[in-house]
C-alpha cells in the first residue's frame, strides 16, 4: 500500500517538477523523427536537407540528416508541423499535418522514400497519425512499444494485460474464453503446451512492437476456434541501435537483456539476448466429500509449493530486401529453463462428523533443464497489384525437458504420530520434441482494382514427441531403488497434419465484402509404446472444412460481418499421453490415447463502431461442438479420484463479448472488455456425470494517464470465473499498476510497477461428481513491485548545414 502510494506521488512530483522548473512550455514538447530513403533502390540518402515549419507562426526548423539518411528534431513544441525534405536529384517532398501533442508528443515517420526528380513532380504528402489501438475489419492492434506494463516483463505477462485476454488456473492464454494460434511476424510459431509457455515466458515483452488479435482470422486461419494473435516485433529505424534493460522485483524476480539492432537499405538485423530467474510461492486446500450408498466420509488436503526458475534466453531476426517486391527473413529462438520446485502436502482421512482417522505427508521435488531451439525462415514476394502477394514459410524446432521427480510419503495416525511406515518414489522423466511445418500462401487479384481475389495455401506440420518415463521404488530392506515396470513407460508420439485451402474473396456493391472458402486436411497420429502398459494406438482422418463471411461497411465508423466457419480442436499430448502423474496420489492423473478431435460450427455477429475518441467491438456467437472432449474426474472405490480425457456428446455454447475504447480526455483513455460463454451439455452427461449447464465469465479494465510528455501511468484489472462440466474457478480481481518517466532526451526510461499490490492472486473452486462433491482454495504470491531501467544507445543527429562539396561528394558515393 505504501509503495502504491510511492508511485502515484512519484508520478505526480515529476509531473509538477516539469511544469515549475524552467520555462513552461518546455514541458510541452515532443519530437519528430524519421529516417530518408531512395523510393526506387531503399538506400538511405545521406545528408539530406530537412526543414520542418510551424503551420501556425511560419517559423522554421532546419537540419541535415546524418549518414544512415536518419534525422531528428527533439524539443519540438506541440502543434501542427510540415515537413520538407530536399535532394539534390530528387523531387522535393512534402508531408503536411503532422501534429505533435500530449497524446502522441514523439512522432516517428519511419521511412520517407523520396522519388527522382524526373520521374515526378514535387510531392505532398498528408500525415496521419495511428491511434494508440487500431479497431479494423475484425482486427484489434494494440501498440505496446510505449505500455509501461510491458517494462520488464514478458511477452506472456503482456498478452494477459490486453482486452479480452485472460489465462486459466493452468496459466494457459485465452482470447475470448478459447485458446487461440499464436503468429510472430505474421509466422506460425507452431508451438504448443510447455513449448510455448516457455517462449512466451522467455521473451521480454520489448522486443514487441504492437499486437494484433484477429477476432475473424482471415481464410488461411480461419479453422483456429480460439482467433489468432499476431505478435509483431520492432524492427528499428535505420542505423546501429543497442538498448540495455534491467528489472528486479520484490517477488525475487531479476532480468536483465540487452538488444542490438542493425537496418541498412535492404538488411534488417534484430536481435536480444537476456537472463531472467523468478521464484513463485503459494499454497493450496481441498475438502473431498466422498458420498457411498451406506455412508459418507471426507478427505481434506493441504499443501503449500515453492517453485523458482532461470531462463535464459536469445532471438536473432534477419531480414534482407532484394528488390521492392522480394524479402527473405531468417529468425532463430532459443530459451533454457532451469527449474527447481518443492512442495509439501498433508492429507488426513476424516469420517462423517469430521473426526480424523487416518494421515500421511508428503514431500515432492522437481528438479530439471529444458532447451528449446527454433528456426523459421520466410520468403514474400509482392505483385504490382497490391492485393497479389505470395507467401512461403517453414520452420523446424527441437526441445528436450528433463524432469527428476522425487516423492516421499510418511503414513501417519489419528494424532499425527508416524505409524513407522513410509514410501520412497523417484520419476525420471525424459520428453523430446522435434517439430516442422511449411506453408505456402498466394492471393491472386482477380480484377484492376484488387477488390475480388482468390486466395489459396497448403501446409504441412510434422511433431515428434518421444516420452521416456522411468519410476523406481526405495525397497526399504536394503535401502536399493527397484524399478516399476507397470508405472513407467517409453513411447512415441507422432503428429502430422496436412492442408489445402481456397478461398473466394468478392468485392459487392453498396460496400458489401463476401469471403467463401474451404479448408481440406489429413490429420494422422499414432502411439508406439517400446515400454508401458497401453497398447499401440493409430489414427487417421480427413476433414472438410468450409468457411462463410459477409461483411457490410455502412459508412467509415460502422461495419458489420456475419461469420459462419466449421473448426477443429485436436486434442494434444496431455490430453492423449497415458502417463499416470503420481504427483498427488490421491487425485491421479493420465491422458487417453484413443479421444477423437471435435468439430464445431461457429455463427457469429460482429459490430465495429470507430470514431476518434471512441471505439467499440461486439460480438454474438452460438457455437455446435461435436463429439466434444474434457476432462472427467471420478471417485474410484480406493477413495482416490482420478482425471482423464474423454469424448462425451454434443455440446452447445453461446457467447457474447464487448470491447469499448474511449478517449475521455486527452491525457486519459480507458479500455474496458468482457465476455460471457454459456455451455449446454446434453441430458445423458447431466444424468451419468452430473454436468450442470455454466457460463464462463471475463473482463479487464485499462487505463492510460500521462501527467506531461515524459511521465505515463497506466493500470490493468482482471476477473475471472471459469466454468466447467463439473465445476468452477473463480478468481480475485488482479491488478497491474506502473508509472513510466523518460529522462536524458528519451533515451533512458524508468518504470516503478505494482502487480497485485492489495493481495495475491486467489482461486476459489468447486467440483461435482458422481459421488463426490470437492471445495477447493488455491493462493500464489504474485503480489510485486518491480523496478525496470533501460536505456537506449543511439546515433547523433547532425544539426549543422554541410557545406555544398560535403554534399557532392556524399551523392556520388551514394551513386557508385
Amino acid at each position: 500500500m505504501r509503495f502504491l502510494a510511492f508511485i502515484l506521488l512519484a508520478g505526480i512530483h515529476t509531473s509538477l517538477l516539469a511544469q515549475e522548473n524552467g520555462n513552461p512550455k518546455k514541458a510541452q514538447m515532443g519530437s519528430v523523427v524519421g529516417n530518408i530513403l531512395d523510393n526506387l533502390s531503399g538506400k538511405a540518402l545521406p545528408f539530406a536537407n530537412v526543414v520542418l515549419t510551424d503551420m501556425n507562426t511560419a517559423v522554421k526548423r532546419s537540419i541535415v540528416a546524418d549518414k544512415n539518411g536518419g534525422f531528428e528534431f527533439d524539443r519540438t513544441p506541440f502543434g501542427f508541423y510540415r515537413l520538407t525534405v530536399d535532394v539534390v536529384g530528387f523531387a522535393k517532398t512534402n508531408i503536411d499535418s503532422i501534429r505533435v501533442h500530449a497524446d502522441r508528443p514523439d512522432v516517428n515517420l519511419n521511412d520517407v522514400r523520396l522519388n527522382a526528380a524526373g520521374t515526378s513532380l514535387d510531392e505532398v504528402i498528408v500525415y496521419a497519425e495511428k491511434p494508440l489501438i487500431e479497431n479494423k475489419d475484425g482486427k484489434l492492434t494494440y501498440n505496446v512499444a510505449e505500455s509501461p506494463l510491458s517494462s520488464g516483463s514478458n511477452a506472456s505477462e503482456m498478452l494477459k494485460n490486453l482486452p479480452l485476454m485472460n489465462a486459466n488456473p493452468d496459466g494457459t492464454l485465452l482470447l475470448r474464453g478459447k485458446e487461440p494460434l499464436i503468429l510472430m511476424d505474421e509466422k506460425p510459431v507452431n508451438l504448443s503446451g510447455q513449448q510455448l509457455s516457455d517462449l512466451l515466458e522467455s521473451l521480454p515483452a520489448n522486443v514487441v512492437e504492437k499486437v494484433e488479435v484477429m477476432l475473424n482470422p482471415p481464410p488461411e486461419y480461419a479453422t483456429y476456434p480460439g482467433g489468432v494473435i499476431n505478435i509483431i516485433t520492432k524492427k528499428g529505424r535505420v542505423g546501429v541501435y543497442k538498448k540495455i534493460n534491467f528489472s528486479a522485483g520484490s517477488r525475487k524476480e531479476i532480468a536483465v537483456s540487452g538488444n542490438f539492432n542493425y537496418r541498412s537499405s535492404k538488411l534488417n538485423i534484430s536481435s536480444s539476448a537476456g537472463y531472467g530467474a523468478v521464484e513463485v510461492r503459494g499454497n493450496s486446500y481441498s475438502h473431498r466429500q466422498n458420498i457411498y450408498k451406506d455412508s459418507v466420509n471426507y478427505f481434506y488436503s493441504e499443501s503449500a509449493f515453492t517453485n523458482r526458475s532461470k531462463h535464459p534466453n536469445a532471438r536473432v531476426q534477419v531480414d534482407y530486401d532484394f528488390t521492392k517486391k522480394s524479402s527473405l527473413s531468417v529468425v532463430y529462438q532459443g530459451n533454457l529453463n532451469f527449474f527447481n520446485n518443492n512442495s509439501s502436502a498433508l492429507y488426513t482421512n476424516r469420517d462423517s462428523l469430521l473426526r480424523v482417522y487416518k494421515a500421511s505427508s508428503r514431500a515432492n521435488s522437481y528438479d530439471g533443464i529444458g532447451y528449446s531451439h527454433g528456426f523459421n525462415t520466410s520468403y514474400q514476394w509482392k505483385g504490382k497489384n497490391p492485393v497479389e502477394k505470395l507467401q512461403a514459410y517453414a520452420g523446424l524446432s527441437f526441445s528436450k525437458n528433463d524432469n527428476d521427480r522425487d516423492f516421499y510419503q510418511q503414513f501417519l495416525r489419528a494424532d499425527f504420530l508416524p505409524t513407522g511406515l513410509d514410501s520412497t518414489q523417484l520419476q525420471l522423466t525424459d520428453n523430446y520434441i522435434t517439430s516442422f511445418h511449411t506453408n505456402v500462401n498466394y492471393n491472386k487479384p482477380l480484377n484492376d482494382t484488387g477488390t475480388t481475389f482468390l486466395s489459396v495455401g497448403s501446409s504441412y506440420s510434422s511433431n515428434t514427441y518421444h516420452n521416456i518415463l522411468n519410476t523406481s521404488f526405495l525397497r526399504r530392506i536394503d535401502r536399493v531403488f527397484v524399478g516399476n515396470d507397470l508405472l513407467s513407460n517409453n513411447f512415441y508420439f507422432r503428429q502430422s497434419i496436412f492442408t489445402v485451402r481456397a478461398a473466394l474473396i468478392i468485392g459487392m456493391p453498396r460496400h458489401i465484402r463476401l469471403i467463401v472458402g474451404a479448408q481440406a486436411e489429413r490429420t494422422g497420429a499414432e502411439f508406439e509404446f517400446i515400454k508401458g502398459n497401453a497398447p499401440n494406438a493409430n489414427n487417421a482422418y480427413w476433414r472438410i472444412l468450409p468457411s462463410v463471411t459477409i461483411r457490410k461497411e455502412f459508412d467509415k465508423q460502422l461495419n458489420m460481418s456475419l461469420v459462419f466457419r466449421e473448426t477443429i480442436r485436436r486434442p494434444g499430448i496431455t490430453e492423449l499421453n497415458p502417463s499416470i502423474d503420481y504427483g498427488d496420489p490421491y487425485n491421479i492423473r493420465f491422458g487417453n490415447p484413443y479421444i477423437q478431435p471435435s468439430l464445431t460450427d461457429n455463427f457469429d455477429l460482429n459490430l465495429s463502431y470507430v470514431e476518434k475518441n471512441f471505439n467499440i467491438n461486439g460480438s454474438l456467437g452460438y457455437n455446435r461442438i461435436k463429439n466434444v472432449f474434457n476432462s472427467i474426474r471420478t471417485l474410484i472405490d480406493s477413495g482416490k479420484t482420478q482425471t482423464t480425457y474423454q469424448n462425451i456428446s454434443d455440446q452447445e455454447e453461446y457467447q457474447a463479448s464487448l470491447w469499448a475504447g474511449i478517449t475521455l480526455a486527452k491525457r486519459l483513455r480507458i479500455s474496458v472488455s468482457g465476455g460471457y460463454n454459456y455451455n449446454k451439455y446434453s441430458e445423458r452427461e447431466k444424468l451419468l456425470y452430473r454436468y450442470v449447464d455454466r457460463g464462463t465469465f471475463y473482463t479487464t479494465f485499462n487505463y492510460s494517464y500521462a501527467p506531461d510528455n515524459l511521465t505515463n501511468i497506466e493500470a490493468n484489472n482482471r476477473y475471472t470465473s471459469f466454468a466447467g462440466p463439473q465445476g468452477r474457478s473463480r478468481s480475485n480481481i488482479n491488478m497491474s499498476l506502473s508509472v513510466q518517466r523518460k529522462f536524458f532526451k528519451r533515451k533512458m526510461i524508468l518504470t516503478l510497477s505494482a502487480i497485485d499490490p492489495f493481495g495475491l492472486q486467489k482461486f476459489n473452486g468447486y467440483t461435482t461428481g458422481t459421488n463426490f462433491n470437492i471445495e477447493s482454495f488455491s493462493v500464489q504470491n504474485t503480489q510485486n513491485f518491480r523496478i525496470a531501467v533501460s536505456y537506449q544507445f543511439s546515433k547523433v543527429i547532425v544539426k549543422s548545414n554541410l557545406n555544398s562539396k560535403d554534399k557532392k561528394d556524399a551523392l556520388e558515393k551514394l551513386k557508385k
